[in-house]
């Protein structure tokens, strides 16, 4: 498989990467001057944990010791209280969790003999390891997880009750199957989610309200909407390829002054509904983001059907999500230039270093359109809302009987 921007990428990921963990390590040091005793300084690995990003973006985070989420790397005792949330749950990263009847409570914590304490009195807990993904090293947070509330709001700004714990029940063999496939068939894109996106949320929530919740804020978690019923692998390969895309280019690109000639926050698009009311403004950071989610959308989609992973359905789904990126990308690059012949505005936005990316995602839509337009130009996508619907997309293209 073609991954051009994998190689291209290694020195930006490397440079985001180096800065993000500083800021962390500075942001621990404050918050606690005798951390590092605790802690090795060296070990990148602790300061890219997810919920560090969340801790200290959290307004209120007087509800959780950052310590507690440190703890889990640390060979030393740290002193810390551990505060259970509205179903009696304690999540510790690189440990479990514990599951208590006691709700919104705060325990103190013996590592020696793994023990919670209320006010001296010992409590019962159900303690459950983190669930990796097999034969990955991908985390799974299978519990809601109180930290990360903070980000499941709606587009009107308002928080939204999220349902994680049965959905990730339903889906737990399909995104297995998913991470497993971009293994096989896409090491390299497969390599940087493992390491830029070590942990994952998959959530329940109508398209409506959120489509996703990808945020630097909570760096290194993919976040995996499945809302509709009819999602299985296929829906898993595409997404969590999209929305790794999303985790691995805020990396890649936190130097926006490498990227960037033009202000990122130049406006390109203004989405507004059919009754006029606004959605989104689209500039050219978010576009830059998209063009490279349909890139890492095409590799691993693309991938799997040159392997024949799929027949039948799926196959017919894996094609129609294809030709559902080969038009929106298309519009997307058209945003900045005509992607047949024009570079003039692209010249404009992007610093040399941003061409050698944009060209990148320019040629793998055109490699996608050659190889696959010719089987997929008679589709009619013309009941597709924002994010493709199979069920939709089924009731104008039946699958062909064979």
């Amino acid at each position: 498989m073609n991954n051009k921007i994998y190689q291209l990428s290694k020195p930006f990921l490397e440079i985001g990467s180096t800065k993000l963990i500083e800021n962390i390590k500075i942001l621990l040091y404050k918050k606690n001057e005798n951390i590092f005793n605790y802690l090795d300084f060296e070990k990148d690995s602790i300061y890219i944990e997810p919920l560090l990003f969340a801790y200290f973006n959290e307004k209120n985070n007087k509800k959780i010791d950052v310590e507690s989420i440190v703890y889990g790397f640390s060979d030393t005792d740290i002193k810390f209280k551990l505060f259970s949330d509205e179903n009696g749950k304690i999540y510790l990263p690189n440990i479990g969790w514990f599951l208590t009847n006691h709700k919104n409570g705060i325990f103190n914590f013996d590592k020696n003999n793994f023990k919670l304490f209320k006010e001296e009195i010992e409590i019962e807990f159900i303690f459950e390891k983190i669930e990796l993904i097999e034969n990955t090293s991908i985390e799974l947070l299978k519990y809601s997880i109180p930290l990360l509330k903070q980000f499941y709001f709606n587009t009107e700004n308002e928080l939204l009750d999220v349902e994680i714990e049965k959905i990730t029940q339903n889906h737990t063999n399909n995104i297995t199957k998913a991470y497993n496939l971009i293994k096989e068939y896409v090491p390299t894109q497969y390599e940087l989610i493992e390491k830029y996106a070590p942990k994952c949320v998959i959530f329940n929530v109508d398209t409506y309200q959120r489509n996703s919740f990808a945020t630097l804020s909570a760096q290194g978690i993919g976040f995996y909407n499945a809302y509709q019923k009819d999602y299985d692998e296929v829906f898993f390969v595409d997404d969590i390829a999209h929305q790794t895309g999303h985790v691995i280019f805020n990396v890649m690109i936190y130097e926006a002054k490498l990227f960037f000639k033009k202000d990122k926050n130049t406006i390109l698009e203004i989405i507004n509904l059919p009754d006029g009311t606004f959605v989104e403004n689209r500039d050219l950071h978010v576009i830059f983001h998209a063009l490279y989610t349909y890139y890492t959308s095409f590799l691993c989609l693309d991938a799997c059907l040159e392997n024949n992973v799929w027949v039948g359905k799926q196959k017919h789904e894996a094609m129609g999500r294809i030709a559902f990126y080969i038009n929106k990308c298309y519009s997307d690059l058209l945003l900045i230039d005509n992607p047949i012949n024009s570079e003039e505005k692209a010249v404009e936005c992007f610093t040399n270093d941003g061409l050698l990316i944009y060209r990148e995602l320019k040629i793998k839509w055109k490699e996608m359109y050659k190889k696959w337009f010719g089987v997929t130009k008679h589709f009619d996508m013309s009941n597709q809302p924002y994010n493709f619907t199979y069920s939709l997309f089924l009731e104008l293209n039946p699958l062909p009987q064979n």
